[in-house]
């Protein structure tokens, strides 16, 4: 879940090589905002051929993503040849390489009672709690809210009740409110968790709960480890705040032009805006047809 782009005077960085680095092993790119266009589409025959070519080049694909695994494999079906080699999904705390999960994070059962319980005392939040082996929507949501947040977390349950939650294991829950979030409330809220669980913002009227040190870099760590790979030898394309330490740690990291300033603050570069296509655009010029 993405968000229109702010200005605060984070200055605009510059468009990224016209030409593959030569030590570039891995691209790992985020969803909602970046790597899809408004609507959630992508043009897949203008893909297809350049997720060939990056399989010729010995360069892995990588989505990151604070949605759920099983929505983010639904864009990219194996029998055409779309798979990504690498999945980190849930902000970080789920992560899958060549089809097997590396990892599988969520919050001791201790502290989910205790966010359940400052979530149910919120008026006016909607929210689907998510983890390993699933996710979980109250049944008392609107169909509005239904809709959209499945949408996000296909593999889901319903619960009559906020605390039956309780004994699932969860590695984020998306909060959105369509009023938007202050930075008061957010401050309120990250009190009031008392570290259980970490409060980023994914859009003006999401924002993401996951667990303490894990993001999209630290998913993203595990993958490069996995393969013998380093940050330096990555490229990573983001929008949002949620984005930020992983455009800050690799090596060519890509804000988009509807970027926010967090995430732009963040990268060394800068895409043409999702709607654009802006990263089929740079693959295009880093993977070219012979």
């Amino acid at each position: 879940m993405s968000q229109a782009p702010e200005t605060d005077g984070a200055a605009r960085p510059p468009a990224p090589p016209a030409r593959r680095p030569s030590a570039l092993r891995v691209v790992a790119v985020d969803m909602d905002g970046t790597f899809l266009r408004t609507g959630s589409t992508y043009d897949r025959d203008r893909f297809a051929p350049l997720r060939s070519r990056m399989r010729e080049a010995g360069v892995r694909f990588v989505v990151a993503s604070g949605n759920q695994e099983a929505q983010l494999l639904g864009f990219f079906p194996a029998a055409d040849g779309l798979a990504p080699d690498g999945v980190v999904s849930d902000n970080g705390a789920i992560v899958l390489a060549d089809g097997a999960r590396l990892l599988e994070t969520h919050v001791p059962m201790d502290a989910l009672a205790r966010v359940l319980a400052v979530l149910d005392d919120a008026a006016g939040l909607t929210f689907i709690a998510s983890g390993p082996d699933g996710a979980y929507l109250r049944e008392s949501e609107t169909p509005e809210m239904r809709e959209l947040l499945t949408f996000y977390h296909p593999q889901y349950q319903y619960v009559a009740h906020t605390a039956d939650i309780n004994g699932h294991r969860v590695s984020k829950i998306a909060l959105v409110d369509k009023r938007g979030f202050t930075q008061v409330f957010l401050d309120r809220l990250s009190a009031a968790l008392e570290g259980a669980m970490v409060p980023v913002v994914s859009g003006h009227d999401s924002v993401d709960l996951i667990v303490p040190g894990r993001h999209k870099a630290s998913g993203l760590d595990v993958l490069l480890d996995h393969w013998g790979l380093t940050r330096g030898q990555a490229a990573a394309f983001g929008d949002s705040g949620n984005d930020a330490e992983m455009l800050t740690g690799v090596g060519y990291g890509i804000a988009m032009e509807n970027a926010s300033p967090a995430a732009r603050r963040g990268a060394r570069f800068t895409a043409p805006a999702n709607d654009e296509d802006g990263v089929l655009q740079v693959l295009d010029a880093w993977f070219p047809a012979d």
